[in-house]
């Protein structure tokens, strides 16, 4: 008797098991579409990009793809450090602006009004020509070189530029490429300036004033604004070549 209901019991524990549906994936369908395309365009052993999907103001989707360092094959999760480079611009245009809304700035003040030991040629220099491309300041990337020519190496991707230095190396120069208003170059020089008012005229740093102002809400914590000398670099996502910018 205690032989058959043994077998009667080991009979419906495996009924019941095989009867149970398979654990389901937390995998969306939506999930898998948005996979599909950027599985398709990314390799898991080469450089990739992080994907976060909103809806309605909640994450829906975050997932990285590729590494982040060739060397060592650190793979790229949704919260790895990206280095926005010229992205920040935008930024740096609005706390301007912010600046000139509070009155704190005028578009035609001058670069030397605001640093008055900047050079004769930043007498002509307003924030409106910073802000559009139209300033003539020479490119600061061709200063660096100049500069490491007459001195040797300065700077490494391991000791960039930072923004003062390039302050600096515009406050060297005599003219600039042209006169300000009377042509267009997009000028990372200009961008730096600018940036530098911005922490000087608001008494923040740039990148703070930035997401005071206009990025704390949207929770973009993990983002960096500019280049500071203390920063983890558990997580940072490294440009492959280059110079090493300052913006």
């Amino acid at each position: 008797m205690k032989l058959k209901l043994l077998i009667v019991i080991v009979a419906l524990l495996t009924l019941g098991t095989a009867a149970k549906p398979p654990a389901q994936s937390s995998e969306t369908a939506a999930d898998k579409q948005i996979d599909a395309v950027f599985s398709g365009v990314t390799s898991p052993d080469a450089p990739g990009l992080a994907v976060l999907v909103r809806k309605n103001g909640r994450p829906v989707f975050e997932r990285g793809y590729g590494v982040r360092d060739l060397r060592s094959k650190a793979r790229i999760d949704p919260h790895s450090n990206f280095r926005l480079a010229s992205f920040t611009k935008q930024f740096t245009a609005m706390a301007i602006m912010l600046l000139v809304h509070d009155g704190k700035l005028r578009y035609d003040e001058t670069l030397a009004e605001i640093f008055p030991d900047f050079p004769a040629y930043g007498k002509r220099i307003t924030i409106r020509n910073l802000l559009n491309h139209t300033s003539g300041l020479p490119d600061y990337e061709d200063l660096m070189d100049a500069e490491e020519k007459a001195k040797g190496p300065i700077w490494t991707p391991q000791k960039q530029i930072e923004d003062a230095e390039v302050l600096q190396l515009l406050k060297k120069e005599k003219n600039g490429k042209f006169a300000p208003g009377a042509s267009w170059s997009y000028s990372n020089s200009g961008y730096v300036v600018l940036g530098l008012i911005v922490a000087k005229v608001s008494g923040h740093l740039r990148r703070i004033s930035a997401r005071k102002n206009f990025c704390a809400a949207k929770n973009e914590s993990h983002h960096r604004l500019s280049k500071r000398k203390k920063r983890s670099r558990r997580s940072r996502v490294r440009p492959l070549q280059g110079k090493q910018r300052a913006q």
